[in-house]
């Protein structure tokens, strides 16, 4: 079940982050906000990872 989502959750990491290069985050949210945009997206993704006891793409199991 789900063979394969390693490789089309890489290949979707790849396309978001050539998205996220291409923008110019500090002429969007000016100099001081691109720093804390960062650091708030970090921060979240740290939490999220304690919050989870699965692995990614797999529910509990009954």
């Amino acid at each position: 079940m789900l063979k394969g989502w390693k490789t089309l959750a890489f290949n979707a990491a790849l396309a978001v982050l050539g998205v996220l290069q291409a923008a110019d985050w500090v002429d969007l949210l000016g100099s001081e906000r691109a720093g804390i945009a960062v650091t708030v997206i970090g921060i979240i993704g740290a939490v999220l990872r304690f919050m989870t006891d699965t692995p990614a793409m797999k529910g509990k199991s009954a």
